[in-house]
């Protein structure tokens, strides 16, 4: 029995270290900081391991200057001749949309999506947690 105690302790205190070491260099967020997810919400690094259709819902003049590649620009001033474009993209290839702005504090995005979510019932459609920083 001693034999078996030291194992579980051995064990015990090589799982503390190693959840010890993940906190404190940054490779596991502690759980407490990590913010939740609303409803529809993505983070980048999980978009960036699909294959999705970005949409820019910044004004043209920031999407002139920087998006990411390959995305759309739509927002309420070009409403409808962007929403047609999106519309052939998606039918033609039925894949994930992520909508971002420029912020945490933008909320564009989480309207563009959800207007995005009327008119294509659909679609998987998420506004990017966070926003986009170029």
């Amino acid at each position: 029995m001693p034999a078996l105690l030291k194992e579980l302790c051995l064990i015990i205190a090589l799982t503390a270290a190693g959840v010890a070491y993940s906190l404190i260099s940054g490779q596991a967020p502690a759980p407490w900081t990590v913010a939740e997810l609303d409803a529809g919400e993505i983070r980048f690094e999980d978009a960036t391991t699909i294959d999705l259709i970005w949409v820019d819902a910044r004004p043209e003049s920031a999407y002139g200057e920087a998006h990411i590649e390959g995305a759309i620009s739509l927002n309420e001033d070009n409403w409808d001749d962007a929403l047609f474009n999106l519309m052939g993209l998606w039918l033609e290839t039925p894949r994930p949309i992520v909508v971002y702005c420029a912020s945490e504090s933008c909320g564009t995005s989480k309207r563009i999506a959800e207007r995005l979510r009327a008119d294509l019932a659909d679609a998987e459609i998420y506004s990017l947690f966070g926003g986009w920083q170029p």
